[in-house]
């Protein structure tokens, strides 16, 4: 019961603290009370996620209390990301990853599409798997841009068509 009550406070304490850096970032629309913001929220969704983490699942009652705060965890979480990219629309923090993995999953179809004409004997899977090498060349080329800033997050998303999760 005390590490209920715990969260339960710190949760409070957050809430206050959300909706002080709320009041702000909506006024000024600022970037970094924007990123504030979205830090409280994602630390309330974490605190939340703890306490979901921490409760019993015995009875129908806790099953019950459990699944409500995981409906809530979820609402958290979509308000987090939804904040986060409120401060950053172009989901910078993220766009790496989402680049490399870009590349991860074009480079296993195409290695699917040389084991499919193998064992298929056909051409037209050679020719796919063709265009995609070319596709990963592309997002090699916009990853090296990136890393080199030579071109920004939303140059490179608008070229190689990767959206903003």
């Amino acid at each position: 019961m005390k590490l209920k009550t715990k969260l339960i406070a710190i949760t409070a304490i957050c809430l206050v603290t959300a909706s002080i850096f709320s009041i702000s970032a909506l006024a000024a629309k600022d970037i970094a009370s924007l990123k504030a913001l979205a830090k409280v929220a994602k630390d309330k969704e974490t605190i939340e996620h703890n306490l979901l983490d921490a409760m019993p699942d015995q009875t129908r009652e806790d099953k019950d209390a459990k699944n409500q705060q995981g409906i809530k965890v979820k609402s958290l979480g979509y308000e987090t990301r939804k904040l986060e990219l409120e401060a950053d629309p172009d989901d910078t923090e993220n766009f790496a990853k989402q680049l490399d993995l870009a590349i991860e999953t074009w480079s296993m179809g195409v290695n699917e599409l040389k084991e499919a004409a193998v064992r298929y004997n056909d051409d037209k899977y050679l020719k796919r798997a063709e265009e995609s090498l070319k596709i990963i060349e592309e997002f090699k080329k916009g990853r090296d841009e990136y890393q080199k800033n030579e071109k920004t997050v939303n140059q490179l998303r608008k070229e190689l068509d990767i959206p903003v999760n």
